[in-house]
């Protein structure tokens, strides 16, 4: 496995030929807004992507062939913006749907080499921010429910699905935890999204989600492409760490969920891309 990561790394190794260079600018960017005025004295860096060729289920063709990436910072908080052509809006919902998706990765810890591209390895993590079109838009219309999802469908008992305390047949919103495990166990993808999950991993199937976090993900769709703004602090304990006047590297994931991409199915970056952080 090592080898063939190394071969397809070689061949790949010319395409990010270009640094993503973080420029400092006066305003904050933590509302990650992807049509802020500042993104104008950002330069626009084209990193090329391929279909994920390393874990099954592959994806049979490359859907996201590029993104356009731009960074900037105010000396506590870094955004960063993608776009990327998508010919249709995908948010998931009903079974088989899946959503559009977009992945920023950094090396996490102190190493100076840095891990392994694909999702790092043991001992050697990597820290992910993934954003969903799905938790976009749960968090700014609400989860859809089971009769918005499938409108002819007949319940005749389902407690999580009523609209009202006199609906409900005595059944209240702390009831409702029984018939949902995931809430019961405290698993974090069983709760309501900020729109971006903060992940560490060391390696294939092993990404952590951590809770707590402050970063931010806003995202549009328009005339057929996404703009997506990912916002994170320049420092976090325990993830990467990032320092105006300081190199560091960054990693791409894109997913288009109208063309059946989920999991391992994406478009990738293959190698790391240099990141200049400016000091002023």
């Amino acid at each position: 496995m090592t080898r063939l990561v190394l071969a397809v790394a070689a061949l790949w190794v010319g395409a990010a030929l270009a640094d993503v260079v973080v420029v400092k600018i006066s305003q904050s960017p933590a509302a990650a807004d992807p049509k802020a005025t500042y993104w104008a004295q950002a330069p626009v860096t084209e990193v090329s992507l391929m279909a994920q060729p390393m874990v099954v289920p592959r994806p049979a063709v490359t859907t996201t062939a590029q993104v356009k990436v731009q960074a900037v910072h105010d000396g506590k908080t870094i955004a960063f913006r993608l776009t990327w052509a998508d010919s249709e809006l995908s948010a998931a919902g009903r079974l088989g749907e899946f959503s559009d998706a977009a992945a920023i990765q950094f090396p996490a810890g102190n190493g100076e080499a840095p891990p392994v591209v694909m999702m790092g390895s043991k001992d050697h993590p990597v820290h992910i921010f993934h954003w969903r079109a799905q938790y976009q838009r749960d968090l700014e219309q609400g989860k859809p429910t089971m009769k918005q999802l499938y409108p002819n469908v007949s319940i005749d008992m389902y407690p999580m699905e009523f609209e009202s305390a006199a609906a409900s047949n005595g059944v209240t919103e702390r009831d409702r935890e029984r018939y949902s495990p995931g809430r019961s166990e405290g698993n974090p993808q069983s709760y309501a999204k900020s729109g971006v999950d903060e992940i560490i991993a060391e390696g294939f199937s092993t990404s952590s989600v951590q809770q707590g976090h402050q970063s931010a993900g806003r995202a549009v769709w328009e005339n057929g492409q996404w703009t997506l703004v990912i916002a994170r602090a320049l420092a976090l304990e325990g993830g990467s760490v990032l320092a105006p006047g300081q190199s560091s590297f960054v990693a791409f994931a894109i997913w288009q969920g109208g063309a059946q991409e989920v999991g391992s199915r994406k478009s990738v970056t293959m190698t790391w891309t240099a990141l200049q952080v400016a000091a002023r």
